[in-house]
């Protein structure tokens, strides 16, 4: 099951890689915020049908803990903020610059987990992230 989800993982990263080049064409007619807000409306579209015939994902709502909801309505409101900002990213610098820049993420994931849920990483997620940094900072500094 763990090479699925590596391969989960690498299909995903495939997948916005296609959708960061195409973004940075469709922003330059487009703003940020417009772009987020057709992209979810036709998400939605595309999803209800899914949504509907898939009675489990309508029950699993309703038995569903307050504070799920609480976390729920967080996350929804960094992903709008996070994709407004990664569009006007992409408009300003470019997706491959914006997407190197971007790549820094799993570094916070581990701060931010360890600060929240006092998850404790090993020393293996230290390593990565500081060379994920680093690689992002030379690769910005120099490919000018």
């Amino acid at each position: 099951m763990e090479h699925l989800g590596i391969v989960y993982a690498l299909g995903a990263a495939i997948t916005w890689g296609l959708v960061y080049a195409i973004d940075q064409k469709i922003l330059t007619s487009l703003s940020p915020v417009t772009l987020l807000f057709v992209h979810s409306i036709l998400a939605s579209i595309i999803l209800l049908p899914f949504f509907l015939y898939n009675r489990e994902s309508i029950s699993s709502i309703q038995g569903l803990p307050k504070q799920i909801f609480v976390f729920v309505g967080i996350t929804v409101v960094l992903a709008i903020l996070a994709n407004i900002l990664i569009f006007s990213s992409i408009k300003i610098l470019g997706s491959s610059t914006a997407s190197i820049i971007e790549i820094a993420y799993p570094f916070f994931v581990v701060l931010f987990s360890y600060l929240i849920f006092k998850a404790t990483p090993n020393i293996y997620f230290f390593i990565g992230g500081i060379l994920i940094f680093i690689g992002s900072v030379i690769i910005i500094r120099y490919s000018k």
